[in-house]
C-alpha cells in the first residue's frame, strides 16, 4: 500500500486574500506618500487621498467577505506612520471611535482573516522606548531590506513588540507581514527572528511570515522545523499581481487579469488548473478607493468572487483558507512520519491540521477507521469533507482531523 500527504488539505487548492497596509480607522497612505515625498523628494500624489478609511465601509467589506466565505489575511498597523500606537490610542480619533473599530474587527474580521502587523510603522523605524521616528530617519520598508545582522536582538524585540500592540487590544496575531522590503536580505534571518518573536508574545508554535511572490510554481515553504518540539515557522508567497487598486489607491483595476468572463483566462484558473495555490496580493487603499462611492477594489472583488464560484460550482476544486491555515498544513505535511504495517498506517504528527488528508494506493478500502473511529464513506468529491473517505478509482482519499500526535489508521 502507498501512502501519501496530499499537498493541499481536502485535496482542494487553497486560495487566499492578502489584504495589506490596513491599520484602525486611519488611511495610512494619507501620510507614507506625504512623508515619503518629503524623506525622498517624490512627488506622488497624496493631497486629495481620504484621510480616513470610515468602520461603516470596513465592517461591509468583512461582513461580505463572511458571507461569501472569502478567506485570508488582515494587516493591522500597531503604529500607523508613527501616529500613535492603537494600544494607547490614535489622536485623530475619539476612545469611542477606536473601541468601536475593534470590537468590529474581533467580531467580524477575525472570522475571515488572520490579524498580522506590518511591523510597527509601516515608515519609520521607530525607538521602542520613545516610539518617535530614530534621528537617522531611516524607513521600515526601505533601509530595513537589508537587516542589520548585528543586531537579532533589537530585530526580535521589534518585531514582537509590533505583535505584543496588537495582542493588547484582542488581535493576537498568526504571524507578520513585511512592509516593502522589510526582511527581504538576509531572509533566514528574519525567518528565524520573526518565529522568535512571534512565539515570545503568542506561544504559537508555527507562525508564518509574508514578504515575497511566487515565481512559476507556488511554495509554501517551511522554515527551521523541529520535529521533537512541533515548531517551526511558514512563510506565504503571494501569487497574483494586485489588480484592485493597489497601494495607492487610484491604480489599476481589473476583473479579467484575475478571471475572465468566459472563466478560462486570467491568473486564477492557470493557478488553479495547475494545482498552485491562488494567493491574492492586495492592498487595503484599493477596496475603499478614493471615496466611499469609488470602492473600486471591492467592486472587483465582488466580481471575481462571482466568477470564480461559476468557475468551481461545486466546490472541488479549490477552497477559500485563511494564510495560517495554508501555512499550518504545510508544516504539518512537512514534519509527518508515516510508517505502513500491512494494512495498518501509523502516523506520527508533531502538527496537528484539520482536514489532514492522504491518498491510499495499492489497496481496496471497504471501510477505514482512525484511532478505533470509523470514517463515512462518500460517493463524490463534492461530499469528500474531514471525517469521511472517498474512493476514485485506484485511489482513495481520506481526510479526518488528528487529535493527538500518534494516530492509527486501519484498512478494512
Amino acid at each position: 500500500m502507498q501512502v501519501e500527504i496530499m499537498r493541499h488539505a481536502l485535496d482542494r487548492v487553497p486560495i487566499s486574500l492578502i489584504i495589506d497596509d490596513s491599520t484602525l480607522l486611519v488611511n495610512l497612505n494619507y501620510f507614507f506618500i506625504r512623508d515619503r515625498n518629503i524623506a525622498a523628494n517624490e512627488n506622488r500624489r497624496w493631497e486629495d487621498i481620504p484621510v480616513v478609511h470610515p468602520e461603516s465601509f470596513t465592517r461591509e467589506f468583512a461582513e461580505w467577505c463572511v458571507e461569501n466565505g472569502v478567506k485570508g489575511k488582515f494587516s493591522v498597523v500597531p503604529c500607523p506612520a508613527a501616529l500613535g500606537r492603537i494600544d494607547q490610542g490614535l489622536p485623530l480619533f475619539s476612545k469611542a471611535q477606536q473601541e468601536s473599530w475593534l470590537k468590529m474587527c474581533r467580531e467580524v474580521i477575525c472570522q475571515a482573516f488572520d490579524i498580522t502587523p506590518e511591523m510597527i510603522t509601516h515608515t519609520f523605524v521607530v525607538d521602542l522606548k520613545t516610539f518617535q521616528p530614530l534621528e537617522s530617519r531611516i524607513w521600515e520598508q526601505y533601509e530595513w531590506q537589508n537587516l542589520p545582522t548585528d543586531q537579532e536582538e533589537l530585530l526580535i524585540e521589534y518585531i514582537a513588540t509590533a505583535c505584543a500592540i496588537l495582542h493588547n487590544v484582542g488581535l493576537t496575531p498568526e504571524g507578520v507581514t513585511s512592509p516593502g522590503g522589510f526582511g527581504g536580505h538576509p531572509l533566514e534571518l528574519y525567518a528565524k527572528v520573526a518565529g522568535i518573536a512571534i512565539r515570545q508574545v503568542t506561544g504559537n508554535p508555527t507562525p508564518y511570515f509574508f514578504k515575497r511572490f511566487a515565481g512559476e510554481t507556488v511554495e509554501t515553504p517551511v522554515w527551521y522545523p523541529e520535529r521533537e518540539k512541533g515548531i517551526a515557522v511558514g512563510e506565504i508567497l503571494a501569487s497574483t499581481g494586485d489588480w484592485t487598486g493597489s497601494w495607492t489607491g487610484y491604480d489599476e483595476v481589473s476583473v479579467d487579469k484575475y478571471i475572465t468572463s468566459d472563466l478560462q483566462g486570467g491568473r486564477i484558473p492557470v493557478l488553479i488548473n495547475a494545482g498552485e495555490p491562488a494567493i491574492f496580493c492586495s492592498h487595503w487603499q484599493g477596496f475603499y478607493g478614493m471615496h466611499d462611492d469609488d470602492r473600486r477594489g471591492f467592486n472587483t472583488l465582488k466580481a471575481v468572487v462571482n466568477r470564480l464560484k461559476q468557475f468551481d460550482p461545486d466546490g472541488v476544486k479549490m477552497q477559500w483558507r485563511k494564510c495560517s491555515e495554508i501555512t499550518n498544513y504545510a508544516c504539518a505535511k512537512e514534519m509527518a512520519n508515516i510508517s505502513v504495517e500491512g494494512d495498518t498506517i501509523n502516523l506520527d504528527l508533531p502538527v496537528r491540521v484539520p482536514d489532514f488528508t492522504l491518498r491510499l494506493k495499492g489497496v481496496t478500502a471497504k471501510g477505514i477507521s482512525v484511532d478505533g473511529i470509523p470514517l463515512n464513506q462518500v460517493k463524490s468529491r463534492q461530499a469528500f469533507k474531514s471525517g469521511t473517505f472517498f474512493i476514485n478509482g485506484d485511489s482513495t482519499l481520506i481526510a479526518f482531523n488528528p487529535k493527538d500526535r500518534q494516530a492509527t489508521i486501519a484498512i478494512k
